[in-house]
């Protein structure tokens, strides 16, 4: 049998592809990054470049070395020596600028305009004192095995009880079986129960607990005297008490509703997730709005750029006579154009970025009137496309340029996406988002009598009485849920 040929072809297509340049890369970084990202590219960048020049007169303790920057002020009259400037209309707080310059030379000690060039290695030692000063919040873990070290426990069972807090997580829960931790440790099960019961009693107290039941029970078991009833009503109907069975739990402990209730009120008292009261959440972000609207004496709304968190750029003018000077040799010259193109560029991205997000902002202000009026409840839908349409630009812009930031409302701060979503139609021709309606199933479960909740079907016939007919019941219960709103046999107060 003959084997088949294989045979070598070689096919030439052509098609277009979209590439990217790094100027148009930059801009979408710039485009996405919140504000205080973006302080951070800034800073980077005015590190790397030194064409690129941050006015000393612009939030001086957010950019940069404060101690480096401020121990040479410049001053406020120097001229603009680039167009592109961003920012051109604001002019510098003199008096605050003289604050932050007096402050500056305060803490180095500095006598006069300028320090003396001979202190460099005082202003050294000053600098990393105060960055070694900094403390950093330990972690949990950290604090817990501080306390071991400080606690008499024999050399067999301490690495034992280190495996233990280690495999606590940041809630304050016991994360891994014990006899996983006991082939880590090769020590017995029985080892591990002591090690756990000996980190049980480090503070918190219900640290190291292996359920929610286990961490109350530490928590009671820890008071003197140990409140008995309260020890007994954990073990035995924390469960049913979570399904709001009130009248079953006290006919069976011969009590009345209101003293079951007063003894539900002490156990809300305690702390389920101990761990998290000890350390603050790492991952908690500073949330810092790009804009602010406010109403004007005439009803009318004003936007205000954030500027106090936005530094002021500029291009340096002595590289700029630098580039000019016909001494100036041609390596040099080139190295210095290379560093213009790239710091003009920036400053282009970062005035267009502001310009894109203040657009957004107008076409938000005019279409959400009513809830700048009024409120959540006036909020209309509103999809991305439709400020596209508005703005001409393409639908993945807006979702860049607002995604993860936030605008500041006479209401508060929101996230920009707040404003962004599906809606319904009412009985009289207008319309209203998803968020309205959440806030009107909040309105309505508020005033409800605790001892009749409504359900999900009597919540929907007074929101048709209201004239939002359209809204089906599972979507009532999917915004309820979403609330974090129980369900009426959950919600019922039992008297």
């Amino acid at each position: 049998m003959t084997q088949p040929l294989l045979k070598h072809n070689q096919i030439q297509t052509q098609r277009q592809e979209q590439q990217l340049s790094p100027q148009q890369y930059q801009s979408l970084e710039i485009l996405m990054a919140p504000l205080m990202e973006l302080q951070q590219r800034i800073a980077q960048e005015v590190a790397m470049n030194p064409l690129l020049e941050q006015d000393a007169d612009r939030n001086l303790e957010l950019i940069g070395d404060p101690l480096s920057t401020l121990e040479y002020p410049t001053s406020s009259s120097e001229k603009n020596t680039d167009g592109d400037n961003y920012d051109d209309a604001e002019s510098p707080n003199t008096d605050d600028f003289l604050e932050l310059s007096r402050l500056a030379r305060d803490f180095h000690g500095i006598t006069g305009e300028r320090a003396s060039h001979g202190s460099t290695t005082d202003l050294q030692e000053r600098r990393d004192y105060m960055f070694n000063s900094l403390v950093e919040q330990p972690s949990l873990q950290e604090q817990l095995l501080q306390q071991l070290r400080l606690s008499s426990v024999s050399e067999q069972l301490y690495p034992v009880a280190e495996l233990v807090i280690g495999s606590i997580d940041d809630t304050g829960y016991l994360c891994s079986n014990l006899p996983d931790i006991a082939i880590a440790a090769e020590t017995t099960v029985a080892k591990v129960e002591e090690a756990l019961a000996l980190v049980q009693a480090l503070e918190p107290p219900g640290i190291g607990a292996r359920d929610v039941k286990e961490c109350l029970l530490l928590q009671l078991r820890r008071r003197v005297p140990p409140p008995l009833r309260l020890i007994r009503l954990v073990e035995n109907y924390l469960e049913e008490i979570g399904r709001n069975r009130l009248p079953q739990i006290a006919k069976e402990l011969e009590i009345t509703i209101a003293e079951l209730q007063k003894m539900i009120d002490e156990l809300k008292k305690l702390d389920p997730f101990p761990g998290t009261a000890e350390v603050p959440d790492a991952n908690s972000e500073y949330i810092t709005p790009e804009l602010s609207v406010v109403k004007n004496k005439d009803g009318d709304y004003s936007i205000i750029n954030n500027k106090s968190y936005m530094p002021r750029l500029r291009i340096s003018q002595t590289y700029l006579d630098m580039l000019e000077d016909p001494h100036t040799s041609p390596e040099t010259r080139e190295y210095i154009r290379t560093n213009l193109l790239n710091a003009k560029g920036l400053m282009r991205s970062v005035k267009q970025r502001n310009s894109t997000i203040h657009r957004i902002t107008e076409v938000i202000v005019d279409v959400q009137r009513g809830f700048f009026d009024h409120g959540v409840e006036a909020l209309r839908p509103l999809i991305l496309q439709q400020v596209a349409d508005k703005l001409d630009l393409h639908g993945t812009t807006i979702s860049r340029a607002i995604a993860g930031k936030y605008i500041e409302t006479p209401w508060g701060v929101f996230e920009y996406k707040f404003f962004f979503s599906g809606g319904y139609q009412t009985e009289d021709g207008g319309d209203i988002s998803a968020h309205g309606v959440k806030e009107k199933i909040r309105e309505i479960i508020e005033n409800e009598s605790p001892e009749k909740p409504l359900s999900d079907s009597k919540l929907m016939k007074l929101l048709e009485d209201a004239g939002m007919s359209s809204i089906a019941r599972r979507t009532i219960a999917k915004y309820r849920e979403e609330m974090g709103i129980l369900p009426s046999h959950l919600r019922k107060k039992h008297s």
